[in-house]
C-alpha cells in the first residue's frame, strides 16, 4: 500500500497511514513499514544520516494521520503541545451493535490486562474488570449512522481521544459494548471476516505557535469497494462524508453539551 503525503513543511511531514502497516521497525528486513516508504529503514533511530521524529503513535491495525517531525527542536514542541492535551485528535470508528445513545462520556482508567496470555492487550477499571498500573482515560464518542455490515447492526462513529493511552479508543469502545469492527484483540479473537480493522485517523489539529496545522484525511470507509458492497445504511444522525460535515460533527463533539442529544456516561 501507498503511504500519501498529506502535508508537508521544512519542519514537518504528515501522512496517511495504511492499515495494517507499521510504522517503524528495527528488523532492517521488515519492509512493511511507514519508515520504509518515505524515508530509509533507519530513519526513526537518532543514527540515521536523516532521522526523523515520530511525535504520535498509531497502532498497527489502525490508519490515517501521522504526524512527523524532521528535527529535534520541533518535535519537542509538538511533543509539549501532546503532553498538555492542547491537540485535538479524531478519529472515525465502525463499531458492532446500534447504540442507545447519541454522544457519550467514556471515563475508565486503562492499564495492562492481567489476563494470562493477554499481555499485550489492555483493559479498563470497571466495576466488574481491573487493570495493572491503570491511568485516567478519557474518550468522547459521537453517533454518525447506524447500518448493517453483511447483515449484522453496526454504527459509524467519531472518537475524540482527551487522553493518550495505549489502545484507549480500541478498549473504551469495547468496555462500552461496541466493539470496533475488525478487532481481531478486543473481540477475543472472534471478529475474523472483515478485511481490516475500522479505526482511522482521520484529524489532527496541531496549535503550533506560528503556523498551526489541521490536517484531515477522506473519509476513509464508503471508498472501499470490500466494505461498501456489504453496507446497508439505516439512520443517518450526523452527516460526515464531506469535509465541510466532517468539521462540523467535529465542532459538536468539542461542545460540552447538545440541546435534544441523548447522552451516556461510562465511569466506574
Amino acid at each position: 500500500m501507498a503511504v500519501d503525503k498529506l502535508y508537508e513543511c521544512e519542519d514537518f511531514l504528515v501522512v496517511n497511514k495504511p492499515y495494517d502497516m507499521y510504522i517503524n521497525s528495527d528488523d532492517e528486513n521488515e519492509k512493511n513499514t511507514v519508515t520504509c516508504h518515505i524515508a530509509s529503514h533507519d530513519s526513526h533511530l537518532s543514527t540515521s544520516s536523516n532521522p526523523l521524529y515520530f511525535i504520535q503513535r498509531l497502532d498497527y491495525s489502525t490508519s490515517g494521520v501521522l504526524c512527523i517531525a524532521k528535527n529535534k527542536t520541533t518535535a519537542g514542541l509538538a511533543g509539549k503541545l501532546f503532553e498538555k492535551r492542547l491537540t485535538k485528535k479524531y478519529y472515525l470508528a465502525i463499531v458492532r451493535g446500534h447504540p442507545e445513545f447519541q454522544v457519550a462520556e467514556i471515563r475508565y482508567a486503562v492499564g495492562v490486562d492481567q489476563t494470562p496470555d493477554h499481555g499485550h492487550r489492555m483493559s479498563v477499571v470497571s466495576k466488574t474488570s481491573i487493570a495493572g498500573d491503570a491511568r485516567p482515560a478519557h474518550t468522547r464518542l459521537l453517533l454518525l449512522e447506524t447500518g448493517y455490515y453483511c447483515g449484522q447492526p453496526v454504527a459509524v462513529v467519531l472518537l475524540k481521544p482527551i487522553t493518550g493511552r495505549r489502545h484507549q479508543l480500541r478498549i473504551h469502545c469495547h468496555s462500552a459494548s461496541h466493539t470496533i469492527l475488525g478487532d481481531y484483540t478486543y473481540s477475543d479473537r472472534t471478529d475474523t471476516a472483515p478485511h481490516r480493522m475500522f479505526l482511522h485517523a482521520i484529524r489532527l489539529v496541531l496549535p503550533l505557535p506560528h503556523k498551526p496545522l489541521d490536517i484531515q484525511t477522506a473519509e476513509p470507509f464508503f471508498s472501499d469497494s470490500k466494505f461498501s458492497s456489504k453496507w446497508k445504511s439505516h439512520r443517518v444522525v450526523y452527516k460526515y462524508r464531506s469535509k465541510e460535515e466532517l468539521l462540523a460533527a467535529c465542532d459538536d463533539l468539542d461542545r460540552e453539551y447538545i440541546v435534544g442529544v441523548k447522552y451516556k456516561d461510562f465511569s466506574v
